[in-house]
């Protein structure tokens, strides 16, 4: 089925001619029509603003990647070329490459004097770069210009001859389409039925490389491919194996290569998203971006009326990353526009987590974007991560399904070893998460009732094993100010996976810290102090397992929230009862 959605795709955005494709051109020679330079070599950039500009994406003249690479007989693309090819720049750091780029230069030029011939109404633009291309003293002026640009030689480079960009000429793509067709080996051999269309077709003996593939060779990798014998079978030769047309795999080949460039890409692995229709709306830009409006309008819509998406379009999302010279499908999704959209509409309503600051306004923040979340697991750099981790959250959102243990331990983890901030609300919104989906998709196990903010109802051991010791730091800091060392730093990991270990000797320095505190704000932690104890009881568990060190985190963090909350009233209450002064 990925082979027929990649096929439904490239149709769809007119993608896979075989006679010409797109590459990035950085460099423009201008000419006069008798092959003059007109000015120097003009650098072509997509966004010139931009911190690190790309060079322009242009449709050139296509050959296969396998005739460009034959050592006996030196190949060029038409019009566009590197420099090497094209202009005959040469690579210091590779001398011994001149022969061979002698011999692409001498073919590019054999290229623009058969289109020179052909073409009646262009052909004298061909034959003005020849002319130009003929000329030693042009050649080294123009090397010169690129050196002084800094220009390498395995940059792209095309020609405007008296203002007319040759890559343009509807006279010269004919002239290639009929080169290319003449060209086109007629192979004489076994028809197999094509497992992307279904159809009888001669299957190509090798496929084409793909771009940009993380963790694949720079040259591209190869979706389907057969270069052991084992595996081969049944005296088929390499691509009968897995027997795909032509014309199929140019249109997989090109869907891949431009869903690739507008991919997302995290730890190593490209995620790819499209749906079978043109549509304005993708639930996973949402799901990358945590767009504030888009987001709220998303989880607003059922309650407001806003017009829902019946119709059942076909959406698809598909992971990919290399190995060496192969393409590894890491997960694929086949699903609807309003089955994913639902989809991430609740992963957003799971995470939803009070502000630190105690806000009670129901957050949607940047916090929840999928960077952000990843990023509240590491310390510095998203290989930290297990490599599977950013896909399965991805598609835990996509699909609607629980998360992922892992995702669970990275958080539990950061969340004991952060020794400056233990309240970030994206890691602790992915915590709430992950236990949110656990109760819902596990009937068997007692609900416990994550919710956004404080719980004062939850009677769950480790909830209020958190938020007692939230209490504990919160009198500590009303007993003492800041100190180095505190509560949470000398005793949350051990507090969160060995409760009753370390409880005792917590509650012998509160005893010691109510002493020491009066006033009524002091006297609202010492309620909270006495509520929890009571509800507590005995019950201070020996070990917590990962759920319930996750429901502890929310405990603490709710808690602690909760007091921020109060410390804000009471300040806007100070202020608001102050006597005008005059």
């Amino acid at each position: 089925m990925i082979l027929q959605a990649l096929i439904e795709y490239a149709e769809r955005e007119d993608l896979g001619d075989s006679d010409f494709h797109e590459v990035p051109v950085r460099w423009l020679i201008p000419l006069d029509g008798s092959g003059n330079l007109t000015g120097g070599p003009i650098e072509l950039l997509d966004n010139p603003d931009a911190k690190k500009p790309k060079p322009r994406m242009l449709t050139r003249p296509f050959i296969e990647q396998k005739e460009l690479t034959v050592a006996s007989r030196p190949r060029a693309f038409f019009l566009c070329d590197t420099l090497e090819r094209a202009v005959n720049y040469p690579d210091p750091k590779k001398p011994e490459r001149a022969e061979r780029r002698e011999g692409s230069h001498t073919y590019f030029k054999q290229l623009l004097e058969s289109a020179a011939g052909e073409c009646l109404n262009d052909g004298p633009m061909a034959r003005a770069i020849l002319g130009f291309l003929n000329q030693p003293n042009a050649l080294e002026r123009l090397h010169a210009l690129l050196t002084e640009q800094k220009a390498k030689p395995n940059d792209n480079i095309t020609f405007r001859v008296s203002g007319h960009k040759l890559l343009e000429s509807e006279e010269l793509k004919q002239f290639w389409r009929r080169r290319r067709a003449a060209d086109r080996p007629q192979v004489a051999g076994r028809k197999r039925f094509c497992l992307a269309t279904g159809e009888l077709a001669e299957p190509v003996s090798t496929t084409e490389k793909i771009k940009g593939v993380p963790g694949g060779l720079a040259v591209g990798t190869n979706l389907i491919s057969f270069d052991k014998a084992s595996f081969t079978s049944f005296g088929l030769q390499q691509g009968e194996n897995a027997s795909i047309s032509a014309i199929a795999e140019l249109k997989v080949r090109s869907a891949l290569n431009d869903l690739i460039q507008r991919g997302l890409r995290q730890n190593e692995i490209v995620h790819l998203h499209w749906t079978r229709k043109k549509d304005d709306f993708d639930p996973f830009d949402l799901v990358e971006t945590a767009d504030e409006q888009g987001v709220r309008n998303l989880i607003d819509a059922p309650r407001t009326g806003e017009p829902q998406r019946l119709d059942a379009r076909k959406y698809y999302a598909m992971s990919l990353s290399g190995n060496g010279g192969r393409i590894i499908v890491r997960d694929w999704l086949e699903s609807t526009v309003p089955e994913v959209e639902q989809n991430v509409r609740q992963w957003f309503e799971d995470l939803a987590i009070v502000r630190p600051e105690g806000d009670p306004i129901r957050p949607i923040r940047k916090d929840f974007k999928l960077g952000y979340l990843l990023h509240s697991l590491v310390r510095d750099k998203l290989d930290e991560l297990a490599p599977q981790v950013p896909t399965q959250l991805l598609y835990a959102a996509l699909r609607g399904t629980s998360l992922p243990l892992s995702s669970l331990t990275a958080a539990l983890r950061r969340q004991q070893i952060e020794t400056d901030n233990k309240t970030n609300p994206a890691r602790l919104a992915l915590i709430k998460a992950c236990l949110v989906r656990q109760d819902r998709f596990n009937q068997s196990k007692e609900r416990n009732n994550m919710t956004e903010s404080l719980n004062t109802e939850s009677t769950d051991p480790a909830y209020l094993c958190g938020r007692l010791f939230s209490v504990f730091d919160r009198l500590q800091y009303l007993a003492l100010g800041n100190v180095n060392a505190g509560v949470v730093e000398r005793f949350y990991a051990s507090a969160s996976t060995t409760p009753a270990l370390v409880m005792g000797r917590l509650f012998s320095n509160a005893q010691n810290h109510l002493a020491k505190v009066g006033g009524g704000v002091a006297e609202n932690v010492r309620k909270d102090f006495e509520v929890i104890s009571i509800q507590l009881g005995d019950r201070f568990p020996p070990s917590l397992d990962l759920e319930g060190q996750g429901r502890f985190a929310l405990g603490y963090y709710h808690q602690r929230a909760e007091y921020r909350r109060l410390d804000a009233e009471r300040r806007e209450q100070a202020a608001n009862s102050e006597p005008d002064t005059i």
